[in-house]
């Protein structure tokens, strides 16, 4: 650890260098731009100076391959295929993740919350769900899984933290909730 926060692994910047290729992809980025940043994200030593270099880029539309596929702020589903969520986006009061026979990874780690307090309700079947949240928040996770589940223990954060509700139930697959 350094005094700013958690070192860096070389999979944190491949992640945002994936992003920021995604981003010129997409024309949100010049080339100019992208040599900049990129720069920037192998001079970065910590988790938070990597994520300082994506943190103003808008969350990009999920890719297309799967059999039906919705993501905005409030709401993901994916049937068949997957999706995956991260980067600055703004996530609303209420939000679901709906999976059949996917993959979900919803990184909420550059997320902006409308509220305070979120719901997120789950549901899986067959499916592969991932949500990453940040240290910062507190969360209370009461999501029903049979398969496999890996998940980190409901627990209290600062006062006037963002507060994270899991709800709802994963039949098959695998839940997996950790904190960053």
């Amino acid at each position: 650890m350094t005094a700013d926060g958690a070192v860096a692994s070389d999979a944190d910047r491949d992640a945002a260098a994936s992003t920021l290729a995604a981003a010129v992809a997409a024309g949100q980025l010049s080339l100019a731009e992208h040599a900049v940043r990129l720069n920037a994200l192998f001079a970065a030593r910590t988790v938070d100076q990597v994520a300082a270099v994506t943190a103003d880029l808008p969350a990009l539309p999920a890719r297309r391959g799967a059999l039906y596929r919705a993501v905005d702020p409030y709401k993901i589903v994916v049937i068949g295929g997957s999706a995956r969520r991260a980067g600055r986006f703004s996530i609303g009061r209420f939000c679901s993740v709906t999976a059949v026979g996917a993959t979900v990874d919803l990184d909420l780690r550059s997320a902006v919350p409308a509220q305070p307090e979120i719901t997120l309700t789950v549901r899986g079947v067959a499916a592969r769900v991932a949500i990453t949240v940040p240290a910062s928040w507190r969360v209370s996770d009461q999501v029903l899984v049979l398969g496999r589940r890996q998940a980190i223990p409901d627990q209290d954060a600062a006062p006037g933290a963002v507060i994270l509700r899991l709800r709802g139930a994963c039949l098959g697959g695998t839940y997996r909730l950790t904190q960053a």
